[in-house]
């Protein structure tokens, strides 16, 4: 008897939080059977084992305005990934999030005959309902993260179904809080206020000066404040100082010790806001973009808020400063009575439960694999 057949897989993802989950999408594969997967692919996917066909770093873009100056390598890649259809022929293709480039890519590669299974929906009830009627032509198999996406996709007639949400699972923090403390030269008792403008170089430059006024401003007036910036790699030389910030702890690898250790943080809108939700840490979201990226997203985006967090709560249950709200001013008043009124930091905190709860059971990973795997049987 021959062993079990190898199942092929042509996997896009092209951000950061989309290279990891994908990461642990095709760790769970591996463990279904044997597989071969190739595509575009960050540092996560390369070190779980994934052919690099393109690097994903190379298709990252923020706003609108920002894909003109990306279109040359978006048309290589997207020519790069149809010659793969046909030279690696895979039992199917793997699309994860990223919309504005694998929306375009989808429809081609159902015409060219692929298996098309999208992972973690693009936010169509954001900014686009029509997407997802348009996404019943061409994908297969639709796995989402939140629990309201499986009803809004099954009415578009898209196959879909509910795995839960990845950050569920293996979610901890890079080192225990001693080490944490032990490493940004805080005592037991020392109130820690988290600074997090984001993972790409423009979030950097958009959010990081107001979030340092406040904290500074913050720490005026409390010796004991520490000011702890985790910084995304390739990032040095986004700040204004260069690798240094005075009194703030610049730390790496560490964002996620921060998100579960801080007093309060300020969090950039994107992932980050959502694990320091699940982390139970009281943060107000922030951010800003260009002129013509935020008159745009306001013409075609349909929500009222923009967190994640606000979004699976179904409420406001973190502010929100968006573009010219964000001030040193209104950041100073949201953080001071989380870190000054342990009352209603633990308030807050109890708000946060609720995010946990909607997310469903640890697992996604796994469930959204064999999904997949029966996809391309």
């Amino acid at each position: 008897m021959g062993g079990a057949i190898e199942r092929r897989f042509l996997l896009v993802a092209g951000e950061p939080s989309g290279d990891l989950h994908a990461a642990r999408l095709v760790q769970a594969l591996q463990g279904l059977g044997p597989c071969r997967v190739r595509g575009v692919a960050g540092p996560a996917l390369r070190e779980a084992g994934v052919e690099c066909v393109t690097a994903a770093e190379t298709l990252a873009v923020v706003g609108f305005s920002e894909i003109v100056e990306r279109l040359p390598t978006l048309w290589r890649t997207r020519h790069l990934l149809l010659s793969e259809l046909t030279r690696f022929q895979p039992h199917a293709v793997v699309l994860v999030d990223y919309p504005g480039f694998n929306l375009h890519l989808g429809p081609v590669l159902k015409r060219h005959g692929a298996r098309v299974f999208y992972y973690i929906a693009p936010q169509v009830w954001a900014w686009h309902a029509g997407r997802a009627r348009a996404m019943s032509r061409w994908v297969d198999r639709l796995a989402v993260v939140f629990p309201f996406e499986e009803e809004i996709f099954r009415a578009a007639g898209v196959p879909t179904e509910f795995v839960g949400h990845p950050l569920r699972e293996g979610l901890e923090p890079e080192v225990n809080e001693s080490s944490f403390r032990l490493e940004i030269g805080a005592r037991p008792t020392d109130r820690i206020l988290g600074i997090l403008p984001g993972s790409r170089r423009q979030e950097v430059a958009r959010h990081l000066r107001p979030l340092l006024d406040a904290g500074r401003s913050l720490a005026r007036e409390r010796p004991d404040l520490k000011l702890v910036l985790p910084l995304a790699p390739g990032l040095d030389d986004a700040l204004p100082g260069g690798r240094s910030l005075g009194e703030v702890r610049i730390v790496r690898g560490r964002t996620r010790a921060t998100e579960a250790f801080a007093t309060a943080c300020a969090v950039a809108s994107g992932t980050a806001t959502l694990e320091t939700a699940l982390f139970g840490t009281p943060h107000v979201i922030v951010y800003r973009t260009g002129t013509l990226n935020y008159a745009l997203a306001r013409r075609l985006v349909r929500l009222p808020r923009i967190g994640l967090p606000n979004i699976v709560a179904g409420r406001a249950i973190v502010p929100e400063l968006i573009q010219g709200q964000l001030t040193t001013d209104r950041l100073v008043r949201i953080l001071a009575p989380w870190l000054d009124d342990p009352s209603r930091n633990a308030s807050q905190r109890a708000v946060l439960r609720e995010v946990d709860q909607r997310l469903g059971p640890p697992g996604a990973s796994r469930r959204a694999a064999e999904l997949l795997w029966a996809l391309a049987a």
